[in-house]
């Protein structure tokens, strides 16, 4: 008789348990971007979220919002429900530099939310307009003795890694530069090339297609090595300025609270996506290379970043309020 009863119970959990399963796996899961369609941010997680879709068993929907540096777009994430469906696209400046720039956040990034798994990451390159006259660096910089006010920067926002690492390797190869931010590297770049700023330090997959099409100039990579892309395009280390090195990173951030089967589940997820041959083709063409890793990976990634970023930031005097 108990044994029946055991038996009862357990076919009426187990239907239960696996109903639930379904649900969690085959319900929507939103990936918050905190830049405009078209940037780098937006290219590498589109591209990410494709493959991972099918690794998930899951639809993923994009969803872009801009603004107050990422801050809008994490904002937005803290207020929904940490139930493994929403994930925020982190990035250098709203889960790093923001610390460092501005007085008063809306969120702790270290307290309020939780690294789930890295995804991509591009070198910046250096880039002018056509009409600057600075066909190579060397030529840039001895334009830039003639103009005591330096030269505009377009930025994809203060506080963005295109903001900062432009302030510091502008400051390192000698010339001034007046900050223009922007609500991304998309609408930077295009004002770029309507003659509105003088040059940018951008994420390669925001400009990489213009550079190589002769509609900006690319001068300088702030990589270790060339990227087989653009193969004419000299390291900073080549052209005197060793170390001189600068990366957009993204990768997906859970909020606090998040079940850890859920994050778990993600990385697992997109992991699986990035070691497809054929994602990672489709991030090198962009310009983007892949993140894998554990979550735990992931994090000590973004300590290290926190420890390189965030006093230098300080350092520079970079305030965005």
């Amino acid at each position: 008789m108990l044994g029946s009863l055991l038996m009862l119970n357990l076919a009426c959990v187990l239907p239960a348990a696996a109903n639930a399963q379904d649900t969690f796996t085959s319900r929507p899961v939103r990936f918050v971007v905190p830049y405009p369609a078209g940037g780098a941010a937006d290219q590498i997680t589109r591209l990410v979220a494709h493959e991972t879709s099918t690794a998930l068993g899951a639809p993923i929907v994009i969803e872009n919002k801009a603004g107050a540096a990422g801050m809008i777009a994490a904002e937005s994430v803290l207020r929904a429900e940490p139930d493994g469906a929403t994930f925020f696209v982190g990035a250098n400046a709203p889960i790093v530099i923001n610390q460092a720039i501005y007085q008063k956040m809306p969120y702790d990034p270290v307290r309020d939310f939780v690294p789930v798994a890295g995804m991509g990451k591009a070198p910046l390159l250096l880039v002018t307009r056509k009409d600057l006259g600075a066909p190579d660096l060397k030529t840039l910089i001895a334009k830039a003795e003639k103009m005591p006010a330096g030269f505009t920067m377009g930025s994809a926002s203060s506080g963005n890694i295109t903001h900062l690492a432009g302030e510091y390797a502008a400051r390192k190869m000698g010339f001034k530069v007046t900050h223009v931010p922007f609500t991304g590297s998309a609408p930077a770049i295009t004002s770029m090339m309507g003659g509105n700023v003088d040059i940018m330090f951008d994420a390669l997959p925001s400009c990489m297609q213009q550079a190589r099409g002769a509609r900006i100039v690319p001068l300088t990579i702030l990589d270790s090595q060339r990227f087989p892309q653009l193969p004419d395009v000299p390291t900073a280390a080549e052209l005197g300025y060793p170390g001189l090195e600068a990366a957009a990173w993204f990768g997906l951030m859970a909020r606090t609270g998040t079940p850890t089967a859920a994050i778990e589940r993600m990385n697992r997820a997109v992991n699986d996506a990035l070691k497809k041959p054929e994602l990672v083709e489709k991030l090198r063409n962009i310009g983007a290379q892949p993140m894998p890793g554990t979550q735990q990976q992931f994090a000590a990634f973004i300590d290290g970043e926190r420890k390189l970023w965030m006093p230098l930031a300080k350092s520079l005097g970079v305030r965005a309020d």
